[in-house]
């Protein structure tokens, strides 16, 4: 007899999450994407079937409660050569500690696919893991899995390819890098090869030539807006194209100066505002008219993806789509009496709303002549999501006022920030974050009074390590020292990776030189600790200087570099010690 799994009771919120979460794994098999949620003691809760169509060795074994360490000891049983078994117990605890701290996805080959996993927290349930295949692998398993899946791949090199906008990559000479088809398709480009080298205007001229049939008053209008927007970096634009398009461009620069562009086809968009101004319009001119197309305009807001309100010149709002009630949480026992825009800006105040947003932008938007004149901004919502509004004056008075849900794309912005200002491997800022950092906090110290301290770290004994074990040995070792370091430092206090093994942490405030030096002895004995890593006892040292604001300079660069030479001081001193700038005397590596 089949030994039955053990009784297995979830926690209560779990348990109350188990509807959702069931209903996501079914909306994400449709996608060809495989998941598997765990609670917070790493017990299986819910799975899909793609997960068993990826993973069959886990068919008919996984049972809800099951550890997720004999979920591991399966998938290595079958993925492991024979003389590698030994080590298995090994490899479930170390895949157990990606699966727990895991932030990035990452790749890996199995049974004949390669696929990419991604791990995220739950809060107050535990953790869900997802895996989709990118790309097939030669042999007959693959094959099989595909077809199983009945869904094709996507290649690594297209990781832009099937979104459905235009996406442009520009260096910092503002010339384009990359663009996917859709960018082709949207400026009736050859190919993406024929934009490489250009700067974006060629394009915008390149999808008119031939097509400009109204004198060019579009096309020099999307001129006209082109080179006022491209320098505003950040802000959306919309440019008209032919065949009476639109595209909304929004666009985010890393700190290294590359441009990331968004061309967004908006023409649905433009057509129904169109749509809605002419309602308004007739509506005015005959109130028969009004009545046989309220129909039509009211089938067609509530259908519409983006909250519209329109306001009448009297300040009532006549329409408010299902959309905007959504969006802004608005009761609709409150739309449905047509309240005045000052009811609504009332009832919003109250519960709010505008907690998030500027003075400044709060006060255009009560402004009684706002009706009058076109704006818009971001507002971020009390729970947390970003609404982009968007208001201008219809004929006759009034106004219409658009609402779009933009956090996945200010979340994706954020993405591309963070990945710009970090390093990959330790996730500490990089660098160039460093030094902005730095010399923001140089000014600030300047104008308030106040000391900070550089310290720059050169891990000692370290080359040993990558030529003996190898650098994914001295990767491992790297990440470790910059997660102590992390714990070690303050909530206030920056620590970042300058390049191989160079660190350095930014004290601030600091208005003892022994505070300073506190941090730095902590430092040397947090990274001096032997660390086990694949089987090996290792052991590093470090040499620290530091530079004292405003001792030992003004600005960012001379910080930096009296620092640097103060860990040379260290070095030439015999190592894992600790120097100050300009002291002319080795420390005590214990001052205590």
């Amino acid at each position: 007899m089949d030994q039955q799994p053990p009784p297995f009771e979830p926690s209560a919120a779990a348990a109350s999450a188990l509807p959702v979460l069931r209903a996501v794994a079914e909306t994400l098999d449709s996608l060809g994407i495989g998941t598997c949620v765990f609670d917070e003691a790493d017990r299986a809760l819910v799975w899909n079937r793609t997960f068993l169509k990826l993973f069959p060795e886990h068919a008919a074994h996984i049972h809800v409660g099951e550890p997720y360490q004999a979920n591991l000891r399966r998938f290595y049983q079958n993925r492991l050569a024979a003389g590698e078994l030994a080590a298995m117990e090994r490899y479930v605890a170390d895949g157990l500690a990606r699966h727990r701290n895991q932030q990035r996805p990452f790749a890996f080959e199995h049974l004949g696919v390669r696929l990419w996993a991604a791990s995220l927290p739950l809060p107050k349930v535990g953790r869900i893991r997802i895996w989709q295949v990118r790309t097939p692998i030669a042999g007959p398993q693959g094959a099989q899995i595909l077809s199983a899946l009945g869904t094709t791949p996507i290649q690594d090199d297209a990781l832009f390819e099937h979104v459905a906008d235009g996406v442009m990559v520009t260096g910092t000479d503002d010339r384009i890098d990359w663009v996917n088809q859709s960018f082709v398709l949207m400026y009736d480009l050859p190919d993406r090869e024929a934009a490489r080298g250009q700067q974006f205007e060629w394009a915008y001229r390149a999808a008119w030539q031939g097509q400009i049939t109204d004198g060019g008053v579009l096309f020099e209008a999307g001129l006209a807006t082109l080179a006022d927007s491209m320098g505003f970096v950040g802000a959306p634009f919309e440019l008209p194209l032919p065949r009476d398009r639109w595209s909304r461009v929004i666009a985010q620069r890393s700190p290294d100066g590359k441009g990331y562009f968004a061309h967004v086809d908006i023409s649905a968009l433009k057509h129904q505002q169109r749509l809605l101004q002419a309602a308004e319009r007739r509506a005015r001119e005959s109130e028969a008219i009004l009545k046989e197309k309220s129909t039509l305009l009211e089938a067609t807001l509530q259908r519409m993806e983006q909250g519209v309100l329109m306001v009448s010149a009297e300040r009532v709002v006549e329409v408010c789509n299902r959309r905007a009630r959504e969006l802004l949480d608005l009761p609709q026992e409150l739309m449905e009496r047509r309240p005045t825009v000052d009811e609504v800006f009332a009832y919003q105040e109250a519960s709010g709303e505008f907690a998030h947003t500027p003075p400044q932008t709060l006060s255009l938007v009560r402004a009684v002549d706002g009706l009058h004149v076109p704006h818009g901004y971001d507002r971020k919502r009390p729970n947390g999501r970003v609404i982009e509004v968007r208001s201008v004056p219809v004929e006759g008075g009034g106004m219409l006022r658009t609402y779009t849900d933009i956090t996945e794309r200010r979340l994706a912005e954020e993405r591309i920030r963070h990945v710009a200002s970090h390093d990959g491997l330790t996730s500490l800022v990089n660098r160039e974050a460093f030094l902005e950092s730095l010399a923001s906090t140089a000014q600030t110290a300047r104008s308030l009074g106040v000391g900070f301290a550089v310290h720059f770290i050169d891990i000692d004994r370290f080359k040993p390590i990558n030529d003996s074990f190898g650098h994914a040995v001295g990767d491992k070792v790297l990440a470790l020292l910059a997660e102590r370091m992390r714990r070690i430092a303050r909530d206030g206090d920056l620590v970042a990776r300058m390049g191989g093994d160079e660190f350095a942490v930014l004290q601030y405030p600091v208005e003892q030189r022994d505070r300073a030096l506190g941090l730095a002895y902590r430092l040397l004995e947090g990274i001096s600790q032997a660390m086990e890593i694949e089987s090996h006892s290792l052991q590093v040292g470090a040499s620290i200087g530091i530079a004292l604001y405003p001792e030992a300079g003004g600005d960012a660069d001379t910080l930096l570099r009296n620092a640097d030479a103060a860990m040379y001081a260290a070095k030439a001193a015999g190592r894992d010690c600790v120097q100050v700038y300009d002291s002319g005397t080795e420390l005590d590596p214990d001052p205590d």
